[in-house]
Formats: C-alpha cells, sequence, structure tokens
C-alpha cells in the first residue's frame, strides 16, 4: 500500500501512455511536500523562441503549441492505493473527469500510476526526497505555493478556481483568436528553479522567456519575483509568504 511519506520529494515522470499514444518527452515534474503538490509540464519542442522577444512577437501557431504545457497545485489525498490530485489552482482549467490514479511501485522502486478514471499508465522516477516547505504565496491580484528545498523549488502563482479557456489553442490555430487574446492566460505562471544563493533561477516554465534568468529572490517572509510580462517587460512584484503545516 502507498503511504503518504512515499509520494515525498520530487518526482520526474519517465513515460506516459495511452491507447494510440506514447508520451517520452514532454518534461514533466511533480513535487509533493506532506499534502502539498505542485505539477509542471512543458513540451519538449517550443518554437517561435529561437529569435528572442516575447510572448506578443509570437505567432498565434507558436503560443497554441506553448498553451499545451501545463501546471497545477493543491492538495493530494490517498484512499489506500487511490490518489487524488485536487487542483486548487490550475493552469487552463480542470481536467474532467477528476485527477485520480492507482499508484504502485515496481520491481525498480519507480512509481507506476495507471488511470483510476480514464486509460493510461505514467512512471515516475524520485529525483530528490524531503525535507519540503510548503509556503502560502500571496501577491497583488494573485496567490499560490511555494514549494522549496535547499536545492530547488517549484512555484505555482495564479488565481484559486480561475476559469478555463479549453478552446482557446484551436481557436489560436484556426485564427479565429489572437495573440492578445492568450495574454490573460500567461498572467499564470509556473516556474520550476534551483537555487544559487538566495536566488533562484527557472530552470521550466509556463513563460519560456525567463529560463536561465534569476526569477525570485527572497527575504525572510517576503520575494521579489521578476518575470517579463506578455509583452516582454521586466515586471516586479513581492510576494507576501507564509509557512503552511505540511500535514492535515
Amino acid at each position: 500500500m502507498i503511504s503518504p511519506a512515499d509520494l515525498q520529494g520530487h518526482w520526474r515522470r519517465n513515460w506516459l501512455r495511452a491507447p494510440g499514444t506514447e508520451d517520452l518527452t514532454t518534461r514533466v515534474h511533480w513535487l509533493q511536500a506532506g499534502q502539498w503538490c505542485a505539477d509542471i509540464r512543458v513540451p519538449l519542442s517550443r518554437p517561435g523562441l529561437e529569435a528572442g522577444g516575447s510572448l506578443s512577437d509570437m505567432a498565434p501557431s507558436d503560443l497554441a503549441i506553448l498553451l499545451s504545457a501545463e501546471g497545477f497545485a493543491g492538495r493530494v489525498t490517498l484512499d489506500g492505493d487511490l490518489c487524488t490530485w485536487h487542483r486548487e489552482w490550475n493552469w487552463r482549467g480542470f481536467p474532467t473527469p477528476v485527477d485520480a490514479g492507482i499508484l504502485r511501485f515496481d520491481s525498480f522502486g519507480r512509481l507506476v500510476e495507471d488511470g483510476a478514471h480514464s486509460d493510461y499508465r505514467e512512471e515516475w522516477q524520485c529525483v530528490l526526497t524531503g525535507p519540503w516547505i510548503a509556503e502560502a504565496v500571496e501577491a497583488d491580484g494573485a496567490d499560490g505555493l511555494l514549494l522549496s528545498h535547499d536545492a530547488g523549488f517549484v512555484l505555482a502563482l495564479g488565481q484559486r478556481g480561475a476559469p478555463s479557456w479549453p478552446g482557446l489553442p484551436e481557436a489560436l490555430r484556426d485564427g479565429s483568436a489572437s495573440a492578445e487574446e492568450a495574454s490573460d492566460v500567461f498572467a499564470s505562471v509556473y516556474v520550476l528553479g534551483h537555487w544559487s544563493g538566495e536566488e533562484g533561477i527557472a530552470d521550466l516554465s509556463t513563460q519560456p522567456f525567463c529560463e536561465g534568468h534569476a526569477v525570485l529572490s527572497r527575504r525572510g517572509d517576503r520575494a521579489q519575483l521578476v518575470l517579463p510580462n506578455f509583452h516582454g517587460r521586466m515586471v516586479e512584484q513581492t510576494l507576501r509568504l507564509s509557512e503552511i503545516p505540511v500535514n492535515p
């Protein structure tokens, strides 16, 4: 049986298999700190970034590809081997049906997840165990979670229960939506990074133009977040941090 202690740490997905599809390339990271989770999923190929610039400079069809990324954060509950991810913050809406999987460890110690409500299988590998700290994040007009460890962090910043945009990628591809109409989606951001002293360097993000740069600088219960906005202008926000219990 899977226990909460088994899930603590940083997990990287090795692959996903479902009827008619196999995904070996999407970069998927799941962070677990007690009951709190954060997840970021970014496709390997993201066209339109080679020349730099900003999201607003990209073709709508390229923005549609960026919107195939995912990010969510919230709580995990376990009922035996059934794990449910309660997406309190979610980039581009909530999945249907409930996000739940049946977990087990294989003979090599890798975590295998089988869909509870749909037909898929994922294999996960632990990258780094705990202890991880969970902090609530508040900023002007946004909130979220910061899960951190001495070596790294994941920041999920958006609006709890934000509306979804399920048809936007297709609308961008067929020309019925403009690039500007995607700007509200990118106001939320998910960042996976590592610490260099007190600075957080972005390694992977739903805002690709921040990757490789220092985006987070923390001082006690405050942190400064610096990210390019949709039009490429660097915007600094003060984040208010408060540690939250990792156990119910």
